[in-house]
């Protein structure tokens, strides 16, 4: 019995080293396996990553072409602003010399309206006896701008 009692203790002893190389054997693939799925979980988290920084990217670039489409939208609203206000400051430019002209007119025809046709026909013979504008300017006390417009409607300057 003893020998009986020996081989089912070499046996079970076999057959323990052999479910234990076993379970060794079958830890080591586990552990390989984990390791793979780490490895691929890692690499799955960078292109997590770069995907998400991708979509910002995508996202900015759309804010930014939807803020050049405002932009440009603006801009053609300014160049139509410009436009009118082109026209209008051609308006109020023609009105302006129009204004301009009427006043010298009128500042014309008050400086010769002025000087009465004695003082006009004194200028005239001071004139024509040789004294200078400045000269007759002294002499009567007239502006030297109005003795020159009247020598200028006499035609004499």
């Amino acid at each position: 019995m003893n020998s009986l009692v020996i081989i089912i203790f070499i046996g079970l002893s076999f057959f323990m080293l052999f479910l234990f190389y076993y379970m060794l054997k079958r830890e080591k693939i586990i552990e390989n396996k984990f390791a793979a799925m780490e490895l691929s979980i890692e690499e799955l988290n960078k292109e997590l990553y770069l995907l998400k920084k991708e979509i910002k990217n995508i996202d900015n670039i759309e804010a930014i072409s939807k803020i050049e489409k405002i932009i440009e939208e603006i801009v053609d609203d300014i160049k139509i602003l410009e436009d009118r206000n082109k026209e209008f400051y051609e308006k109020v430019e023609e009105e302006i010399s129009k204004i301009e002209n009427n006043i010298k007119k009128s500042h014309l025809t008050t400086s010769l309206n002025s000087i009465n046709k004695h003082e006009e026909s004194k200028i005239l013979n001071l004139y024509k006896n040789g004294y200078s504008i400045e000269e007759i300017s002294r002499e009567l006390r007239i502006p030297a701008g109005e003795i020159e417009l009247v020598l200028k409607f006499s035609n004499l300057h």
